[in-house]
């Protein structure tokens, strides 16, 4: 797949399907975007384009206002993974809230990319103030000599599949809901990081996860996860929180890996997350910590290694 990061670095797309939009989690919603424009591309014997940005829209107006669901390395592997020839990423700016609608299409969807075929959300949005939308690019297709395809919501049980309703569970902790509509569990990827080690002189080590402030963090809690270490899987039991017990005052990501015990510390891991076991607690020494962490490992295992094994 090519990756282009720059709008001037667009060329030698001679025709194309394109699907735009900020694919945030690239959830299944919008594989169904992508997937038509794959196939559109492969039956017409042109490339399948899909237009992304490298920052969240909303953030541009008012930096930090939306949390990411997935990083933008994340986000290319899917597309790659989907078939997809190439994914032009590139800033949300200042161009694009005050292009005019003709231009954007002029310049960027005619000129640039060549399009034949576009396929977009039915409630997708560009240019200044939001004046490009679907009906019209409906209009202007005979103009332009490309076809538009409308996409309608997908819905599971009656509920509209969005990035919205993701954030929602993410942060309300709901995380075995999440995989139903995004199609993967949500993770968070971080290096391992030196910490206080108090995990390890009381029986229970951690790997303590470095956390990107740009991405959304799972409510609060202890949770049943899966830990990516070098493309080997393991299961874990992972602490979203403070310590109160021992008077944390950050916030951290730290999990105990099941079976595991290896120096990680400067790899990259991925966290998965499966279940909220329970809240974080302040126990009135570490005694109580000990008991019920030993509890919370014993959960994993009957719940998920004893059930894989």
């Amino acid at each position: 797949m090519e990756i282009i990061k720059s709008l001037d670095k667009i060329k030698d797309i001679s025709h194309s399907a394109v699907t735009i939009g900020n694919f945030d989690g690239v959830h299944k919603g919008h594989q169904v975007l992508i997937n038509k424009t794959v196939k559109a591309a492969k039956e017409n014997g042109v490339k399948s384009v899909v237009f992304t940005f490298e920052n969240h829209p909303v953030n541009f107006f008012k930096l930090d206002t939306v949390k990411n669901i997935i990083s933008n390395e994340d986000k290319l592997k899917i597309f790659e993974s989907m078939d997809v020839d190439v994914a032009v990423i590139v800033p949300f700016d200042h161009y694009m809230t005050t292009v005019d609608p003709t231009a954007f299409v002029e310049d960027i969807l005619v000129d640039k990319l060549h399009a034949k075929f576009i396929i977009i959300g039915h409630d997708f949005s560009f240019a200044k103030e939001k004046m490009g939308n679907s009906k019209f690019l409906q209009s202007v297709q005979d103009k332009y000599k490309f076809d538009v395809e409308i996409v309608e919501p997908v819905m599971i049980r009656g509920k509209r599949i969005s990035s919205t309703y993701i954030r929602e569970l993410v942060s309300n902790g709901r995380v075995e809901e999440i995989k139903e509509y995004l199609g993967r569990n949500y993770k968070i990827s971080g290096e391992v990081i030196h910490s206080k080690k108090l995990g390890r002189t009381i029986g229970f080590p951690t790997a303590n996860i470095s956390m990107d402030k740009g991405m959304l963090t799972p409510d609060i809690g202890i949770y049943a996860s899966i830990v990516n270490i070098d493309k080997e899987l393991y299961f874990g039991a992972t602490n979203v929180g403070y310590n109160p017990t021992v008077n944390g005052q950050s916030l951290s990501l730290e999990t105990n890996i099941i079976d595991f015990d290896k120096d990680i510390y400067g790899k990259i891991i991925e966290v998965e997350f499966l279940e909220k076991i329970r809240d974080e607690i302040k126990f009135d020494g570490i005694e109580g910590l000990k008991n019920q962490l030993a509890k919370d490992v014993d959960y994993v295992k009957r719940n998920y290694v004893c059930k894989i094994k």
